[in-house]
């Protein structure tokens, strides 16, 4: 009789413990791994090529298998609680039912002009090629390029349900906090070397091509930053009473820290972004009313104060002329966005319920550009909003607008009851996270920062955090 060579271990009660321990960090190191190879993803260009945004779909859906076959493992899937799950799965119901084909009688009913559309399609093709063509009538006027967005965002759903899941730890949260910087501050000094290098000339832009996306990624990130500037700063408990005070109590660490995230900041005004400069003054100032909700602090008002005087040092020291002249030109630039605007709300009004199609944007804008007269191809409307509307109709709109409601609702609620005292740490990133995505929201009105992986990777791993963070913070208050 052959013996197994394993049965020595099998008599050992700790084999099997230690082989569970051994799998368990496999899988916890490759989902590390994965969130840190994501959030890479602005480095090649913002991530808007096709074999980067193909690369960084698998890295999601890798980390998710990994993710899910760990709880598969476990016996245990139990995902914190949100409001975003129900709207947003009826979202992706509604991008599928898209790309069905539908009977013509239904879908001259659910979506009248995309009927139209694939009949003066068809008539053309039989003209060329005989009565033998086959066309699926579908809502969406490209089902093909549907589906390859619908993989993008399923990619996006896959990051946050292993994000919102994954990082519960202090050490966790310090760790990827700390990775986030460490990749905004390459970004910034990159930017900050193309502004001065070219004599002032080129907006800062990092490794981005358009300057906005570069500017939409520090508005993101930066009340993050402020947010553990905060933690760090109160968590001795004592209060600051002026700008001597802030600069006299801080290790040598914090200031540096202060004074980086103040370079990443300038960073963002020197991309001469006009929309993302005014969106994160909206967003600090968001940040404050956040702060504000639980306890007015001196230290908080002082901190910011400290912050925003460098910024101003700082940016007139390298030179804000031409940031300047940009804001003068607000009033000749601004008609420019709105002929678009025009165009495109001709676009909703024609596809009002279901839309043209999820990523269809850039083929049905051609058939309606008139007011946009200039001979260019317009991939994006230039408003976040109105392209949603346009792509998945109202019905679309309505859902994400009722599911971001829904959270902030809920998050500002859970804020009001939750003391920084217990946490700080999870407290402080948490109004950070709320702060840079707020910021993201307003200057979608005038960008299509949604557009771009790589900023979109990011909006969903701090809105994964921050379903995270909410849920831990109710367990400790409760």
């Amino acid at each position: 009789m052959i013996k197994s060579p394993w049965r020595k271990y099998n008599k050992n009660p700790y084999f099997i413990p230690r082989m569970s321990f051994i799998r368990e960090r496999l899988i916890t190191f490759i989902i590390s791994s994965g969130i840190v190879l994501i959030l890479l993803s602005p480095l090649p260009f913002g991530n808007v090529e096709t074999w980067s945004v193909s690369l960084f779909e698998i890295i999601a859906f890798l980390t998710f298998g990994v993710w899910l076959t760990g709880k598969i493992i476990k016996r245990r899937i139990r995902l914190p609680q949100s409001p975003l799950y129900i709207p947003m799965g009826l979202l992706f119901l509604l991008v599928i039912f898209q790309t069905i084909q539908l009977p013509d009688s239904i879908l001259n009913m659910v979506s009248p002009h995309s009927f139209m559309l694939w009949q003066s399609k068809r008539e053309a093709l039989e003209h060329i090629f005989g009565s033998q063509i086959n066309l699926p009538k579908t809502i969406s006027l490209y089902p093909f390029v549907t589906w390859q967005k619908l993989l993008l965002y399923l990619s996006y759903a896959a990051f946050f349900l292993v994000t919102t899941d994954y990082i519960r730890t202090s050490k966790q949260i310090k760790r990827f906090f700390w990775f986030v910087f460490t990749v905004a501050m390459i970004e910034s000094l990159i930017g900050l070397l193309q502004y001065i290098a070219s004599g002032t000339n080129v907006p800062a832009s990092g490794s981005y091509i358009n300057p906005n996306h570069f500017a939409g990624l520090l508005l993101l990130v930066t009340p993050i930053f402020l947010g553990y500037l905060i933690y760090i700063s109160t968590k001795e408990h004592f209060q600051l009473n002026s700008w001597k005070q802030v600069i006299k109590t801080q290790s040598s660490s914090n200031l540096l820290l202060l004074f980086a995230t103040s370079l990443i900041a300038i960073s963002l005004i020197l991309s001469q972004s006009r929309g993302a400069i005014f969106s994160f003054a909206a967003a600090i100032l968001f940040l404050y009313l956040l702060i504000s909700l639980n306890k007015k602090s001196s230290t908080v008002k002082w901190l910011l104060g400290v912050f925003f005087v460098i910024i101003i040092l700082y940016s007139f020291w390298i030179g804000l002329d031409p940031v300047i002249e940009k804001f003068s030109e607000t009033e000749e630039a601004l008609p420019l966005r709105t002929y678009i605007w025009k165009d495109t709300f001709n676009l909703i009004k024609d596809f009002p319920a279901f839309g043209t199609g999820l990523g269809t944007f850039s083929l049905a804008y051609t058939l309606y550009k008139e007011d946009a007269y200039w001979p260019y191809v317009y991939d994006h409307a230039h408003n976040d909003y109105m392209e949603l509307a346009a792509e998945t109709g109202l019905i679309g709109f309505f859902l994400v607008l009722f599911a971001l409601i829904s959270f902030y609702k809920r998050a500002v609620y859970n804020i009001r009851k939750f003391s920084p005292q217990k946490d700080p740490l999870r407290y402080y990133i948490l109004l950070g996270c709320l702060s840079g995505m707020f910021g993201l929201f307003i200057h979608a009105v005038t960008e299509f920062n949604f557009q771009i992986p790589a900023n979109a990777y990011y909006f969903i791993f701090l809105l994964g955090l921050a379903n995270s963070l909410q849920y831990q913070l109710s367990e400790r208050q409760n």
